[in-house]
């Protein structure tokens, strides 16, 4: 059981450190139009994240474009 908590552990880590390096590589096209995203919360495969500024009506959907290519097998939740 412990064993099992610590690679769950681990699964989770690993994926807030892609997250982390999406938004990263998206952020510096988002800060053109003055806005950014952040991760809000990492819970299983489910990934939350604000987006500020412009981007957050945009109908381009930049954010979700950049996650559906690096990172196909979460759900995105975009706020």
């Amino acid at each position: 059981m412990k064993e099992q908590l610590i690679d769950l552990n681990d699964h989770m880590a690993t994926i807030e450190q892609r997250v982390l390096e999406v938004l990263h590589n998206v952020n510096w096209m988002l800060e053109a139009h003055d806005s950014s995203a952040e991760l809000i919360e990492v819970n299983g495969n489910t990934v939350i994240i604000r987006c500020i500024g412009a981007c957050a009506d945009c109908e381009t959907d930049c954010v979700g474009v950049a996650f559906q290519e690096r990172m196909p097998d979460i759900e995105l939740i975009l706020q």
